[in-house]
């Protein structure tokens, strides 16, 4: 079965993570919830950016060492994070400008504007997002060479978490997804109806 990245990814983001993280940021944690949750879809829409370059996810994924502490902290079968310590503040931020070269640093500052946190918070978070997701792609490692169709399959969502200012810095439209977004309203009610006008 095809997952749902963001779904899958969310679930490692539970209450108990959420307070380990905050003993770090003093932050309210609906905003460093919804920061980790548009961290992630800024991840994945990053690497969709760099899809065409050949063994780009290969090569972002081999940045992680097998002895990397988050990698060892994380229990993909439960969908856990066993400990959080700040050891993502180093192994993330070379994945995190792998991924987005020079808007690193700008990529981050629009997380804080626009989400509402702290800009230590914010690029702090991205990095764990980042080591999250390359994290999870290490471990289904047979999703690396699908992923490129992956992610173009689950654009639409993705870039629909993701708010407007960090949508147009990764080069994609804010009206092209909302557009989608409300044809799919529009799709879903008619078809609940019986009618499928669309």
């Amino acid at each position: 079965m095809t997952p749902n990245l963001q779904i899958e990814l969310r679930r490692f983001i539970s209450s108990n993570v959420v307070s380990k993280l905050n003993k770090f940021y003093f932050e309210n944690d609906a905003l460093l919830i919804k920061g980790i949750d548009v961290s992630i879809g800024t991840v994945l829409m990053g690497l969709y950016n760099r899809a065409e370059e050949l063994d780009f996810y290969k090569d972002i994924v081999s940045l992680l060492e097998d002895d990397s502490t988050f990698y060892k902290e994380v229990d993909f079968t439960s969908g856990r994070i066993l400990s959080v310590d700040d050891c993502y503040r180093i192994e993330g931020s070379s994945i995190v400008k792998e991924i987005f070269t020079s808007k690193k640093g700008r990529i981050s500052e629009m997380i804080s504007n626009e989400v509402g946190i702290k800009s230590e918070t914010a690029r702090e978070i991205l990095n764990f997002s980042a080591l999250l997701v390359v994290s999870y792609l290490k471990n289904n490692s047979q999703l690396l060479e699908s992923l490129k169709l992956l992610l173009e399959d689950q654009k639409r969502d993705i870039l629909n978490s993701i708010p407007p200012g960090i949508k147009i810095m990764l080069g994609f439209s804010c009206y092209e997804t909302v557009e989608e977004k409300n044809q799919s309203i529009g799709r879903s009610i008619f078809t609940l109806f019986g009618h499928n006008f669309f």
